[in-house]
């Protein structure tokens, strides 16, 4: 039977639907409630009252957006897209991108290194080369088609630092010109390997071949120009024109930019603190490891051996991991699920059955270096650029446990879903430690819809605080506990299955907020209520990734008294990360997950006490 291509569903995906008023606003108020004390809630009526009832004008701004609806294959994606990120001048790394680890392989020499570098380099060409060939077949979730065009974004481009407001370049399928080179990055230089010949993926031996002169040829540091992608935008948008009145720059950058993605070789990295054999080990190198993905530690180890502006940067650590950092603009993180459990499994199952002779590979041709022209003002900015990036790495501190007890199947049998669980925990957990009800943001993934992105879990329901309230009663009893503990999974799950299948409120706001600034309307009294300014600070940021066994990923805090949480609910296992910035010292990621492991064990051995008494 033959395979659907790629985009066989594309034309026949629904479009994201627009919810109507009254839903959005009665998801709204139900939100803001356990965020805010009576009196201004009160307040908060009356705002949606005006903005709904009295003026009419929600109505004439919800019309805009039914046109735009009608006229449009998506009528959020290219808001979305443009407000929340294009448009933000601040740096990438610490406010919009997200890294996962994806896997672990042996690399504890260095012919292992270079076996394992090859294997993922392969491995990420052949996806690519799936996808342009339109072979990759459609991915499906509970039988329905999920939209696949965020994976063109994946590859072959990336963003354009402007001074307003950045672009992104990609590769379309049928393009005449189809990349087939890969930049491999070591030391701080960056090097064009073509891994596609005559459309063929390269043999494994001239791969390794390849990757091994690499090496060698950049065994000293190079000037750290990669660490100009983690400046603010507007700053970068300057050396970048800068950079592009040189020839030899600007066919750098093309070069870069039209890679199929960077790979970034990076064995510099700090030591694990403890040794195997100490208890905490595998929680250090776990926290070492998800740490790394995000910000490479800075330019001393290995920030600068990126392009942060790809779509996906990989990178392969010292201690045998590898995972990708991915540019959010344009794509989120659920498309690349799928692509992170491939090359897993590929790079874990490769086989080596073509035999290369040694004179056919001593003929082909070394990479490219990749070289640059750099004046002496733009030598000034990679210094200044690498002193600020170290001082926000340093302000990061990311911890990372696994919680080997229980996972998906023990949270089943007490009859709850395992996401409402962990994120009901979350909340619970920061009560526990601050006395204080946390706002919470979940990503759901919108892909049933033609050109989907995101929407908004709100995890913070009046259950969760009720439950919050009762946990940490001395007068509730352990079976009250647990009771308002399911109540608040409940209310939790039906948000989250309204969310997937288009019916969340926050982006529908979103969108209103933005259809007025379009329309050339003053803003709304609505968006200035403090109500709304209240559920749009995140104390707790989360997502959970898809990934086999020890994987995970990580990003910063949405605020700077904020947490920002990853996950990875396995059968038997719990594979959390955190993030917290030191600037703020009434938060940090180690005692809040020294409070959630220990959480997770109390909740055990109170559902099995109440279990065994009532036999």
């Amino acid at each position: 039977m033959a395979s659907l291509s790629t985009f066989h569903y594309q034309s026949s995906l629904p479009k994201l639907p627009v919810p109507k008023l009254q839903d959005t606003f009665q998801k709204y108020l139900a939100a803001v409630r356990p965020l805010v004390d009576d009196e201004q809630y009160a307040k908060t009526l009356a705002e949606v009252s005006e903005f709904v009832q009295q003026d009419g004008l929600a109505e004439q701004i919800q019309q805009y957006i039914l046109e735009k609806f009608k006229s449009s294959e998506n009528w959020l994606t290219d808001w979305w897209t443009k407000y929340v990120y294009l448009k933000e001048r601040k740096s990438i790394i610490f406010n919009s991108s997200g890294s996962m680890v994806i896997g672990y392989g042996p690399a504890a020499t260095e012919d292992e290194y270079i076996d394992l570098a090859a294997k993922f380099a392969l491995k990420i060409s052949e996806y690519y080369w799936k996808i342009y060939t339109e072979t990759l077949e459609p991915e499906l979730v509970a039988g329905k088609p999920l939209c696949m065009m965020q994976k063109l974004y994946m590859y072959a481009g990336g963003r354009i630092p402007k001074q307003d407001m950045d672009d992104f370049e990609f590769q379309n399928v049928g393009d005449e010109s189809i990349s087939k080179h890969i930049i491999i990055s070591h030391n701080n230089r960056f090097f064009a390997v073509e891994t596609i010949k005559d459309d063929k993926l390269i043999s494994f031996a001239e791969m390794r071949k390849q990757v091994k002169r690499l090496i060698e040829m950049s065994a000293e540091e190079s000037e750290p120009i990669g660490i100009l992608t983690t400046a603010e935008r507007a700053k970068w948008a300057d050396i970048y024109e800068l950079l592009l009145k040189d020839p030899q720059n600007k066919k750098s950058i093309r070069t870069i930019l039209r890679g199929i993605s960077v790979l970034s070789l990076e064995r510099n990295l700090p030591e694990i603190p403890v040794g195997p054999d100490h208890a905490d080990y595998l929680d250090e190198k776990y926290s070492l490891c998800t740490a790394a993905g995000l910000h490479g530690f800075g330019a001393k180890y290995s920030a600068a051996n990126r392009w942060n502006d790809k779509g996906i940067t990989y990178y392969l650590g010292g201690y045998g991991y590898y995972g990708m950092l991915g540019e959010h603009s344009y794509m989120d993180g659920a498309p690349t699920f799928h692509c992170n459990i491939y090359l897993d499994q590929g790079i874990s199952n490769f086989k080596i059955d073509e035999e290369v002779s040694e004179e056919y590979l001593n003929e082909v041709p070394p990479p490219q270096k990749i070289e640059w022209n750099l004046s002496e003002d733009i030598v000034k900015d990679i210094r200044e650029t690498a002193e600020v990036f170290d001082k926000a790495v340093d302000n990061v501190l990311s911890r990372s446990i696994v919680f080997c007890e229980y996972g998906k199947e023990f949270i089943k049998t007490q009859k709850m879903s395992p996401d409402s669980f962990l994120q009901t925990a979350f909340q619970l957990v920061y009560y526990m430690l601050k006395n204080e009800f946390a706002n919470q943001y979940e990503s759901c993934t919108l892909r049933l819809f033609a050109h989907g992105r995101t929407e908004n879990i709100r995890s913070a329901t009046s259950k969760s605080k009720e439950l919050c309230q009762i946990w940490t009663s001395s007068e509730a009893t352990d079976s009250e506990k647990l009771a308002a503990f399911v109540e608040a999974t409940k209310a939790h799950n039906k948000l989250a299955r309204e969310a997937f299948i288009g019916q969340g409120f926050d982006r529908h706001l979103f969108g209103l907020k933005i259809a007025a600034l379009e329309k050339g309307l003053p803003e709304p009294k609505f968006f200035k209520d403090f109500s709304f300014q209240r559920l749009n600070q995140y104390e707790i940021s989360t997502s959970q990734v898809t990934f086999p066994d020890l994987s995970n990923s990580n990003f910063a805090p949405a605020c700077l008294h904020g947490f920002g949480i990853c996950y990875n609910i396995q059968p038997h296992k719990l594979n959390i990360s955190c993030s917290t910035f030191k600037s703020y010292p009434k938060n940090d990621a180690k005692i809040y997950l020294d409070k959630l492991r220990q959480f997770f064990g109390q909740y055990r051995e109170m559902a099995t006490q109440l279990v065994n008494g009532n036999k």
